[in-house]
């Protein structure tokens, strides 16, 4: 792919095509900003161009008919091994770089924020004596866990949030939205918040017919009585990852209901619900929706630590049904 067919970040690839024009290439680039908004297929893309012919990814030369089959001496990218990149990784990517190249060595770092503070150290010394012809390109969703003194020899290249159109186009480009309705799409493209990767995510996941399960949920509570709320969250899944899932969902359709509250309903995402949502949202004040709304997003950061998710469960369905009466 060219640097030109990249959608919706237009200043990033602008910077990388006046880099590749000029022919002032920098040794290391950071590229950060949500995940799945086009960071990684960027990166290929500029490798692509740096390592062809006519510096164009013409797609035609030698090199570019090697980067298709995937044998290109000159790209590589860091494989992950686990949840950190360790020093051993950084020390194998310097016995790697040779000096002295005519053309270019292009090394790709996912997630480069999970480099242990040794792996970030070692590589900055890579960093402060840049080999010849060599061009690190970082990629990470989370900046500020980059050592500062990496990110400052590197050339920061930020990519913004997909607008929902373009996640729209792009959804529809990779696969057959057409065995879903128009709104179930539409639902999709709202909930992946300016992500293609998240959409993509979505689509191939059950989340969409969990989401409607644990939307009834929410429907149901302002009428159940408590013994009943209390029965809900004794049956609920104490699967970690299913819960954050179904945090996620309680967040937006809280966050849903503050929005139409306050008067902004063209926030809303759950637009397949709205008569619900608008029902529903005359029986909450804004300052308990917003209480709820805390409250879940700090039972997101409760669950990466140790914690009994039913009990937490237990106390936030009995909020959502208290504050409902209020």
């Amino acid at each position: 792919m060219r640097l030109t067919d990249i959608v919706g970040q237009t200043t990033a690839v602008q910077t990388l095509l006046n880099a590749l024009h000029t022919g002032n290439i920098f040794h290391a680039y950071l590229l950060y900003g949500q995940t799945g908004v086009g960071k990684e297929t960027t990166a290929l893309s500029f490798a692509h161009h740096l390592l062809c012919q006519t510096r164009s990814a013409c797609g035609h030369c030698r090199e570019c008919l090697k980067l298709a089959h995937n044998n290109h001496e000159g790209l590589r990218v860091l494989a992950s091994t686990g949840s950190s990149i360790k020093i051993d990784q950084v020390r194998e990517i310097g016995e790697q770089v040779h000096y002295g190249r005519e053309d270019y060595l292009v090394w790709i770092i996912p997630d480069a924020h999970k480099m242990t503070l040794p792996a970030a150290n070692s590589f900055l010394k890579l960093l402060e004596e840049p080999p010849q012809k060599t061009v690190f390109i970082l990629i990470t969703d989370n900046l500020e866990q980059i050592l500062p003194t990496v990110r400052s020899r590197c050339q920061l290249i930020r990519f913004a949030y997909l607008s929902d159109d373009e996640v729209l186009r792009l959804l529809r480009s990779k696969v057959d939205t057409a065995q879903h309705e128009n709104q179930t799409v539409e639902v999709i493209v709202k909930m992946a918040r300016g992500s293609i990767g998240k959409a993509l995510k979505l689509w191939d996941s059950p989340l969409i017919q969990r989401r409607r399960w644990v939307i009834e949920q929410m429907i149901a509570l302002p009428r159940m009585h408590l013994a009943e709320v209390l029965g809900l969250s004794q049956r609920w899944e104490e699967d970690q990852e299913l819960v954050r899932a179904d945090l996620e969902i309680m967040l937006q359709w809280y966050r849903d209901l503050w929005y139409l509250r306050a008067g902004i309903g063209d926030q809303v995402v759950n637009l397949d619900y709205l008569n619900e949502l608008s029902a529903i949202c005359q029986k909450y004040s804004v300052e308990n929706l917003q209480q709820i709304t805390t409250m879940i997003v700090d039972m997101l950061a409760q669950l990466t630590r140790n914690v009994r998710v039913r009990f937490i469960m237990d106390n936030l369905l009995i909020t959502m049904k208290k504050g409902a009466q209020a």
